[in-house]
């Protein structure tokens, strides 16, 4: 057996545990890649396959939101290079082979990074899974959504209540086509012809499957390794069946009312046969996210979903806890916007009541869509400027006084935060806002991750009372628990507190 041994230690929980490396490195010989949707199966083929003892330990190590990242710190890697170098050498299989799992836009993003990638694999098999009832997976994606448990290895807790949600697992549906469409283009364009299997294949004959591709691979003569896979349980239940029976009758009766007011009429539509725009005439009192849907959906996604929508439900929930909820910071206020982007908190600013508002990116690009998007809303243009610089840079060009709040909502990590501390007291504002990730530890501490964007750098609690004690600022948490949020969709991490946003006074 190659695999380092469980023994008598806490159950695995994740697939980059350091007892799931093989012991010896061997050689690449040849490389498969399972193309999936979520909850399409890829999980428990991935586990049939490992299981078989032939095929090496494949899981998904290309998804920058858990194992790549996970995985990336604890080779301490330097480079997507390095990454693939390193985990080749831990989780190729005695025989030579390798085999990874990966939704497209995982698959995508790590490949753009790193365009030698399938260089470096070859040769690579594709296997294709699909699931035939798109609205079965749909709704398995929306309880997973909902509960953030995506596989049985999850550590157990209090169950959360699960609410139906017919838009959730109508998204969940769109954006499951998508992943599918997106795998098929690429393999068109490629000139790729994968291996195909279903979910309803494996669950009816899984031992075939695994045969199958055994024999795909060309290494049905090769001797079987004792496989160390931790166990994987079904999580459909009672609760899919209800929410799959209700989603198709509210479908057929909404398609059954759109027939009978339609009578079959095509007024509603173009000349050139497309549905006819719908202009954006919104009430004030209607949720920003939707009189700037357009703007909503350029904030760069991602990597939760391939079509964004998940991103989209984030979005929207974090506008109502930071700026919502705290109308009254922005209320005839000078607001800088650190890393601003496309514009959408900028924007958001200026909505809640903001007098004025400066956004500073360090990407031409965004500044230039940022222009582009206020100029097409026909913002007031005396009302807001962008500026392109680095941060640091920006920060040192203003003036002590300029801003009465500072907002940074999503780049703190990425800064290196003494002398972040040392701007925001120089410029003396009222207020800062700053919404960052978390980590535990004794004393004023940060956690550094590589990640393929660069180093991130993530404090704790008592790091940002030390530096608010240093540079004199008086903080209080927004308490995301105290807003009665009952669906934590899109922001697990609040509710796990792994993210917090800080409320932070100028003393003095």
């Amino acid at each position: 057996m190659q695999m380092k041994p469980v023994g008598e230690a806490a159950p695995i929980r994740s697939m980059a545990d350091e007892r799931l490396d093989y012991r010896r490195p061997t050689p690449l010989r040849k490389s498969y890649l399972i193309a999936s949707s979520y909850r399409s199966g890829s999980t428990y083929l991935s586990w049939l396959l490992w299981k078989s003892g032939r095929l090496g330990a494949p899981s998904e190590v290309l998804n920058p939101t858990s194992e790549l990242v996970l995985l990336m710190n604890r080779f301490r890697t330097s480079s997507p290079a390095d990454y693939l170098a390193k985990l080749l050498e831990r989780r190729t299989g005695a025989n030579g082979v390798f085999g990874m799992k990966a939704h497209f836009h995982h698959f995508e993003g790590f490949l753009k990074q790193y365009p030698p990638l399938l260089e470096q694999l070859a040769p690579m098999t594709f296997i294709f899974i699909s699931r035939l009832d798109k609205v079965a997976q749909a709704v398995s994606m929306a309880k997973a959504l909902l509960t953030n448990k995506w596989t049985s290895r999850t550590e157990e807790g209090p169950k959360p209540v699960l609410q139906y949600d017919h838009d959730l697992i109508a998204r969940s549906l769109i954006d499951i086509e998508q992943q599918d469409l997106t795998w098929r283009r690429w393999f068109e364009t490629q000139g790729v012809t994968p291996f195909e299997v279903t979910y309803n294949e494996i669950t009816a004959d899984a031992a075939g499957v695994v045969n199958r591709i055994v024999e795909l691979l060309g290494v049905q003569n090769d001797p079987v390794e004792e496989a160390l896979v931790p166990p994987g349980e079904k999580q459909g239940d009672e609760t899919n069946q209800e929410w799959i029976a209700r989603f198709e009758s509210e479908t057929r009766a909404a398609a059954s009312r759109a027939a009978d007011s339609s009578g079959g009429d095509s007024a509603a539509r173009q000349a050139d046969g497309a549905p006819a725009p719908r202009k954006p005439d919104l009430p004030k009192d209607a949720h920003f996210c939707d009189r700037y849907a357009e703007l909503a959906k350029a904030v760069p996604a991602g990597a939760a979903s391939a079509t964004g929508f998940f991103d989209l439900i984030r979005l929207r929930r974090r506008y109502d806890a930071i700026v919502a909820r705290s109308r009254p910071l922005f209320a005839n206020a000078r607001v800088l916007d650190i890393t601003s982007g496309a514009g959408f908190w900028s924007l958001a600013a200026l909505d809640a009541g903001a007098a004025h508002v400066v956004g500073a990116d360090s990407s031409p690009a965004a500044v230039e869509a940022a222009n582009k998007t206020f100029e097409g809303y026909e913002i007031d243009r005396g009302s807001y400027r962008f500026v392109n610089e680095e941060t640091f840079a920006a920060l040192r060009s203003f003036e002590p006084g300029a801003f009465d709040l500072i907002l940074c909502q999503g780049s703190f990590e990425q800064h290196e935060p003494r002398e972040f501390f040392y701007h925001m007291s120089r410029l003396r504002p009222k207020q800062v806002i700053i919404d960052t990730g978390i980590v535990t530890g004794e004393g004023p501490i940060a956690r550094f991750a590589i990640g393929l964007g660069g180093v991130l750098g993530a404090p704790n609690h008592q790091s940002i009372m030390f530096l608010c004690d240093a540079f004199d600022f008086r903080w209080r948490l927004m308490d995301w628990r105290a807003m009665g949020i009952t669906d934590w969709t899109g922001i697990h991490e609040y509710e796990r507190d792994y993210r917090r946003t800080y409320i932070l006074d100028r003393m003095g």
